[in-house]
């Protein structure tokens, strides 16, 4: 129990009704019989703030503690006698806490309220307390006593702080990622030009070696270097292709009206002929379009040549062009063994190499990225199928109805 002396102090802030002797006495005349009495009365208020679940502090002018709750005392390492009473600096020491001086000055002679946070050490553990000041006014002149309510914010600040720390991280890491991405755009774009010129120039001059004529002991070796370098051309192609797409200008398109078998056709008299022997047709209907013919027989070549690669030697791979309402459609089919369920999500993303390899992007995996990026640029889509009793199968499907395609297709996000 605090000192009386402590609880005078207290009652004398209260509202005047309750301590002055004449509200007191209309407290007595206007309360019904039984009720308890003014001092009875602030003796449950004092009981009231003593349990409040916030640390509750009465101080005069000279910072004496005119009254302390208990959590409010605690929160110091102290009891309330350990406080009331006695000034701060009798009980933290001369100077402590200088800023939140300051703020009690201020409260004091501008009579206004404030709100602030200070740091108290506890141990070895530094705690925070947000707390609000309240000057009392006095009836006559400046405040002479003030309240303040202060709660333990340290958790929050903990938790604001590491949560600041972590936002920090992630910045980073993001600055880290595109920087890294920015170089990549950069290197391919560098790479994949300056390899055009050396590769012209060899092509040019396995070019002019076969209308020279060579040995027939030579020839086979000629065809590997051709294509070798058909593989390199296309290699240069997908990532000039992948950089225009990531900075942002699509692929270039130059439309055209083509029918979709004749783009096949095409496709078909560029591949060696024991390819060729592999692959089945079938045609229903015979769908045109305004499409670029190049782009398409890009997507279908990826789409064969994958299929050629994974699917079962020993039976065939199947192309079969669709014309539907509006629509032209065009799959190509594989029997063998199905594309594991968790790689199709990313089936169609650059550089995905080790899921379906051997496709005529020169393997480096933007051959099912290029077939994507071509049937969105025409206002299309790709989709796959693949299941173990039916073998994969690979879907384009284009608009067919002579709609406009732009020359550059926006890159599909």
């Amino acid at each position: 129990m605090e000192q009386p002396g402590a609880l005078r102090r207290l009652a004398a802030t209260l509202p005047r009704t309750m301590t002055s002797s004449t509200g007191a006495r209309r407290l007595n005349h206007d309360r019904p019989t039984g009720t308890t009495s003014p001092i009875k009365e602030l003796e449950l208020i004092r009981l009231a703030v003593d349990v409040v679940q916030e640390n509750v502090y009465l101080l005069d002018r000279n910072l004496r503690y005119v009254y302390v709750n208990r959590l409010g005392a605690a929160a110091m390492g102290l009891a309330p006698a350990q406080m009331i009473g006695r000034s701060m600096d009798e009980v933290f020491g001369a100077g402590s806490f200088p800023e939140f001086r300051i703020q009690l000055h201020a409260a004091f002679v501008t009579g206004a309220p404030a709100r602030s946070e200070v740091a108290f050490l506890s141990g070895d553990e530094t705690r925070w307390y947000e707390y609000s000041l309240s000057p009392i006014p006095a009836p006559e002149g400046p405040p002479q006593l003030l309240t303040c309510v202060s709660r333990d914010v340290t958790q929050r600040r903990r938790v604001e702080k590491e949560a600041a720390l972590g936002r920090a991280a992630v910045e980073e890491e993001r600055r880290k990622l595109q920087a890294a991405a920015e170089f990549e755009q950069r290197l391919l774009g560098i790479v994949s030009h300056d390899l055009r010129n050396p590769l012209a120039s060899v092509r040019l001059g396995l070019e002019t070696m076969r209308r020279r004529g060579i040995p027939e002991e030579h020839l086979r070796t000629l065809e590997r270097m051709e294509r070798s370098t058909d593989r390199m051309q296309a290699i240069i192609s997908g990532l000039l292709d992948l950089t225009r797409i990531r900075h942002g200008h699509g692929l270039p398109l130059t439309p055209e009206v083509v029918a979709l078998d004749a783009v096949v056709t095409r496709v078909l008299e560029g591949m060696p002929e024991d390819q060729v022997r592999r692959v089945r047709r079938e045609t229903e209907g015979r769908p045109t379009g305004v499409w670029d013919p190049e782009r398409l027989a890009q997507a279908i070549g990826n789409l064969l040549g994958n299929a050629l690669q994974h699917g079962d030697p020993e039976r065939p791979v199947t192309v079969r062009v669709q014309a539907r309402e509006g629509r032209a459609e065009l799959s190509v089919h594989n029997h063998g063994p199905p594309i594991p369920a968790e790689l199709l999500p990313g089936l169609f993303e650059p550089f995905q190499r080790g899921l379906r390899p051997g496709a005529l992007d020169g393997s480096i995996g933007l051959g099912l990225y290029i077939v994507r990026q071509v049937a969105v640029g025409h206002g299309g889509e790709v989709r796959v199928l693949s299941r173990a009793e039916e073998g994969t199968t690979f879907v384009v499907d284009l608009p067919s109805d002579g709609g406009p395609v732009g020359r550059e297709a926006s890159a599909a996000r």
